[in-house]
């Protein structure tokens, strides 16, 4: 195993590793991991720990006369007041609390006792799966010998299961759960705890992800009655004008193929532009066999399913965000993916449509949407909703990136527009085109607005033409147009431009051997090495990772042979040039990937937004709000009725503590209050 001086910096109290293997008839990736824990079918296969770097013990049920009597070191350590830590940590609370603690009786752990290698790896942005992290720092692996038990005994609702333990499997589980122990233990001694200030923000992580999502069950079951009502007319209609069911995917593409129309995958998302596409000269029932498979793929959603099934006794859906889930800090989804939830429908409240849907009507539905389905698919963020007697208050950073890449470049003009409440696409927009400041407007000019608002989106980091082509897939305007768009906003944000190129040239100086660290020109902002990581240090001490950095040489990602001429003959001016690359867990693969100063600015504008997000969510908690979600730039709470107001919460978020780099930035916060959440 690597070692690491990372744990050595942070000295703690005795720490208990603990794992359990267990069996149940609930699918674990389906209702996630506190109501498998809470289902009366699952149950404990073993149990191993160990302290400290002391030997493994070993539990299980009917291995003592008494198997509700807590073993006396597990005891102890709670009693003195020991930490807990897993791998994953939330499987393993859930089973102490819901079967350990309600089952057998024995003494609960407290909750800010617990720890977690998985928010360690996260935080260090290293791969979050134990064996892909095992991997990453030069292990071989876990043992494989361990899915097959886990698949044959542990997973019960698969058909071919085995509900008995044969002795000589069972001894292999322990071993397998003792391995897991002393793996957990490696790698918790290589990547230490989590630094002080991270450690309250996992521990006030804990508290949001226990307090669960509140979901609207009778809303659910109405919507999920609607979809499967209506996608059962819709696959019936399928098969009369294919002669297949749409779950065919090959034979489904290649009929679609012997119609003319060539599909690469069954995608929405291309679905809907191939759709356009054939309108206009493909025959009616080809047209219609495309809507209805592009309507299926909607009806036999998922999300449904998973907000039923990871409902809890209490009625809410708990560890639904990730810790530290991307590299900047920023909270990710996790079960039902509470952050890519629909936005609903502008102009109709959220619970006009959650009434409407209750009615369990397609047909009503049709005629007041246009589509059942989509309506369904409308409300998916509005079922999280608030207990009887209380509300929800949420708070939005307004465009908090463009201020916060603004400020860390000292693009001085633009955090004056900012202070001064100028609107930025509008003012953008008026840039681009060469016309008097103050003349785009939303009313008169949406087009030019929206071209203000593609390029803050799309050229803040370096991009060009394909960063364009993401934002706007319209095609309105020519490569050309784009390019004099993106050339005309680089004019206008020289200091962004000059902080790309200095964020880049720092980084590269902090991986010159013997260099002590290196500090970005004009931003308080610097590279440092510590043991196998590049970190850059923001403005507030926090820190980002970059696993085993090189330099290497690399051509620019302008160079694009497959389709650009010049590239693909060798007459092109592309230049190889020192690039810093690293390790990191992209498309859920860890591989070497390469960066350069416009991610570097992504990375550091979107890990300060993060910073001031979590500054906030303390001043919310410290105030009496309490926090269920916390979504890109947002926070939600849910208060009691007559608790706080719109006003005081804006206040709150926004009023920053004088110490903090942000103190005089001028962020701007939007909020709301009501009974469903929306956006």
């Amino acid at each position: 195993m690597v070692t690491s001086s990372l744990s050595a910096l942070q000295p703690g109290e005795p720490v208990i590793t603990i794992d359990f293997e267990t069996k149940s008839y609930a699918d674990i990736t389906k209702v996630g991991s506190w109501v498998y824990s809470q289902d009366p079918t699952t149950e404990i296969i073993c149990m191993c720990w160990a302290v400290d770097d002391g030997g493994i013990d070993v539990w299980y049920p009917n291995c003592y006369e008494y198997a509700d009597v807590l073993p006396s070191s597990l005891f102890d350590a709670i009693r003195e007041g020991d930490l807990f830590e897993a791998h994953n940590y939330a499987f393993e609370l859930g089973i102490w609390e819901n079967i350990m603690v309600k089952r057998y009786g024995w003494t609960e752990i407290p909750r800010n006792k617990w720890r977690d290698t998985m928010a360690a790896a996260a935080y260090y942005s290293m791969p979050q799966h134990l064996d892909g992290l095992l991997k990453a720092v030069g292990h071989k692996g876990k043992d494989p010998e361990g899915s097959r038990l886990i698949t044959k005994y542990s997973k019960l609702f698969l058909k071919t299961a085995k509900t008995t333990i044969p002795v000589e499997d069972f001894t292999k589980f322990v071993n397998y759960c003792k391995d897991d122990v002393s793996i957990e233990r490696q790698i918790s001694n290589y990547l230490g705890d989590l630094p002080e200030r991270e450690l309250e923000v996992f521990l006030m992580d804990m508290e949001i992800n226990l307090r669960g999502l509140y979901l609207d069950k009778e809303g659910l079951e109405a919507a999920t009655y609607i979809v499967d009502t209506k996608g059962a007319e819709l696959v019936e209609e399928f098969q009369e004008i294919t002669g297949l069911k749409p779950s065919q995917r090959e034979k489904v593409q290649d009929w679609f193929g012997e119609q003319g129309i060539e599909l690469e995958d069954m995608k929405a998302e291309n679905l809907r532009e191939k759709l356009k596409a054939i309108r206009p000269f493909t025959p009616e029932n080809v047209v219609r066999a495309l809507e209805l498979r592009l309507a299926i793929s909607k009806a036999t959603t998922k999300k449904l399913g998973k907000m039923i099934g990871q409902r809890s006794e209490d009625g809410t859906a708990k560890f639904q965000c990730r810790y530290h889930g991307a590299g900047t800090g920023r909270w990710t989804g996790s079960g039902f993916q509470p952050l890519n939830l629909s936005r609903g429908y502008e102009g109709v409240s959220p619970n006009q449509l959650c009434r409407d849907i209750k009615h369990r009507n397609p047909e009503y539905l049709d005629s007041l949407y246009g589509n059942c389905i989509e309506a369904v698919g409308k409300a998916s963020r509005h079922w999280i909703q608030a207990r009887c007697g209380h509300r929800l208050l949420v708070g939005d950073f307004a465009s908090i990136e463009a201020v916060v890449l603004a400020a860390l470049a000292e693009e001085d003009w633009k955090v004056q527009a900012f202070r001064e409440g100028a609107k930025i696409y509008e003012m953008t927009a008026d840039k681009i085109y060469k016309l008097p400041s103050g003349t785009v407007n939303k009313k008169d000019h949406p087009e030019k607005r929206s071209d203000g608002k593609i390029c803050e989106l799309a050229f803040g980091y370096q991009g060009a033409l394909g960063a364009w082509r993401n934002f706007d897939k319209s095609d309105m305007h020519s490569d050309e147009a784009v390019i004099h768009m993106c050339n005309t906003w680089r004019v206008e944000h020289p200091a962004i431009v000059q902080f790309w190129d200095n964020l880049n040239d720092a980084a590269i100086t902090a991986m010159t051997p013997g260099c002590d660290g290196a500090f970005v020109k004009r931003s308080n902002i610097s590279f440092a090495r510590v043991d196998e990581w590049l970190s850059m240090i923001l403005p507030n001490g926090k820190r980002i990772w970059y696993f085993d950095p090189e330099l290497r040489p690399k051509l620019p990602q302008w160079h694009q042979p497959k389709e650009k001429e010049k590239c693909r003959d060798g007459t092109c001016s592309c230049e190889a040039r020192t690039t810093l690359t690293y390790m990191a867990q992209k498309e859920g693969v860890w591989k070497r990937v390469g960066t350069y100063g416009g991610k570097l600015a992504e990375n550091a504008t979107q890990a300060t937004s993060r910073e001031i997000l979590v500054s906030a969510m303390f001043r919310a908690r410290e105030a009496g709000y309490p926090l269920i979600l916390s979504v890109y730039d947002e926070i939600v709470c849910e208060v009691p009725d007559g608790f706080g107001s719109v006003e005081e919460f804006e206040t709150i978020m926004k009023d920053s503590d004088p110490s903090e780099p942000w103190y005089d930035w001028p962020i701007g916060v939007e909020a709301w209050e009501g009974n469903r959440y929306k956006k």
